[in-house]
């Protein structure tokens, strides 16, 4: 009788550290970008953290992972090209850049606008490229 009261217990001991240790693994806190702050309310975002921590984590990924920056070939007529104006590019936030100059993602063509007084242009992944690069991100 001792030995099941004892096997009893370390089996409830066992479970219980294994529901705790699920628990908290699977409400890890995503952090919050400060860029995001430039868009959207801090209620709103905190309350992503619970209800929607993938969008979250989504979005983090976005503002580093959904462009880049690249020369202008001297050669290219950027005449046809939308031109956008970027003050700080240390302090860029590409939902700021999107809003802004009303730029649209497409989802199989990267989409490529002149920096205004630079010889750079700003890259927009297409989403279809962005997402696989999101996809690898969140396999790792």
């Amino acid at each position: 009788m001792k030995k099941n009261l004892f096997y009893s217990l370390l089996l409830s001991c066992s479970f219980s550290t294994f529901v705790s240790a699920q628990s908290t693994l699977s409400h890890t806190t995503i952090p919050i970008d400060s860029r995001l702050f430039e868009i959207y309310s801090g209620d709103y975002l905190e309350n992503l953290q619970t209800e929607n921590p993938f969008l979250l984590k989504r979005w983090n990924f976005y503002l580093d992972n959904s462009w880049y920056l690249t020369e202008l070939p001297k050669e290219k007529d950027m005449a046809s090209y939308t031109t956008i104006q970027i003050e700080d590019l240390s302090k860029f936030n590409i939902f700021l850049i999107e809003r802004n100059f009303d730029l649209k993602r497409n989802w199989d063509k990267q989409l490529v606008c002149k920096i205004e007084n630079t010889n750079q242009a700003l890259v927009l992944l297409a989403g279809k490229e962005f997402n696989e690069k999101l996809n690898k991100f969140l396999a790792e």
